[in-house]
């Protein structure tokens, strides 16, 4: 059971590292010069806590695309609960072959990044919906 736990603790905290990766730093008046189209769409998030942003591109009605932004946030937190359960297995791993808790730390937080904008881009690609916020990090309507 402590292994359980610890392993839902590191996921938790994962998901909040690579929630910090994954958005962008541009300020919305950046973003919506480079997707003037775009509407910004916020839902409550499950996985990370407060709400999650994405700005997509419109559909042949806004219900349409409301509709897809909602498809778009239930993928990307499946992702995120993913990676989740990837980052306390791989901390876990790390630490228990004896690497110091910092190289650990600072060699999975490296992996969230790179999975951060995978996820972002697979997100974008599938659904022309940009994820642009979390609680605390990237845009804010």
């Amino acid at each position: 059971m402590p292994n359980r736990l610890n392993r839902r603790v590191l996921g938790a905290l994962g998901v909040v590292s690579l929630l910090g990766a994954c958005v962008p730093s541009a300020g919305l008046d950046d973003l919506k010069r480079s997707y003037p189209d775009r509407q910004m769409f916020q839902f409550p998030s499950r996985v990370a806590g407060g709400e999650l942003g994405y700005l997509c591109a419109p559909s042949v009605t806004p219900r349409a695309t409301k509709t897809r932004a909602l498809q778009a946030h239930t993928a990307y937190e499946a992702e995120i609960r993913a990676y989740g359960d990837t980052f306390a297995t791989a901390l876990i791993g790390a630490l228990t072959a004896g690497a110091p808790p910092k190289t650990a730390t600072r060699k999975i937080n490296g992996q969230s990044d790179a999975w951060a904008r995978q996820a972002a881009l697979k997100i974008e690609k599938t659904y022309q919906c940009l994820p642009v916020s979390g609680p605390g990090v990237g845009v804010q309507n």
